[in-house]
């Protein structure tokens, strides 16, 4: 008698969060192309002020500098995030390479506690999964 009216009410979330993605998948990729064309046509309209000031040629080497420099920008925030998250996986390595070479420490230190509180999470774990049934 739980289980319809379980999978009911989770059948029917799972509907709505597939729906709700769904739309908001269609609405990004129309954000996406909007705000491409809007891009292009401030390049476009860049390159026809510039092209005023300093002819055709100057004007596109003036926007291929300036892509190139954002470019360039770019890829050194990808750089330095990259590192970064290197050193804090490095950082979490070493934290629970440390941590091991405690509980194996205490292994060898203290055989009789370590088994003892093993088996106590074990029971509790045993003890914890018959309530839950």
């Amino acid at each position: 008698m739980l289980f319809p009216l379980l999978s009911l009410l989770v059948g029917t979330s799972v509907h709505r969060t597939v729906a709700r993605t769904k739309r908001n998948g269609i609405f990004v990729a129309i954000a996406g192309v909007l705000l491409l064309t809007a891009y292009t046509l401030a390049v476009v309209a860049g390159a026809i002020w510039l092209s005023g000031i300093y002819g055709p040629i100057g004007a596109a080497l003036f926007l291929a500098a300036a892509a190139l420099l954002v470019a360039i920008v770019v890829l050194v925030i990808m750089m330095v995030i990259n590192a970064q998250e290197a050193r804090r996986a490095k950082e979490r390595k070493q934290a629970l390479e440390s941590l091991a070479a405690v509980g194996i420490g205490l292994v060898r230190a203290q055989p009789l506690l370590t088994a003892g509180v093993l088996a106590a999470i074990v029971a509790a774990n045993l003890i914890g999964s018959k309530r839950d049934d």
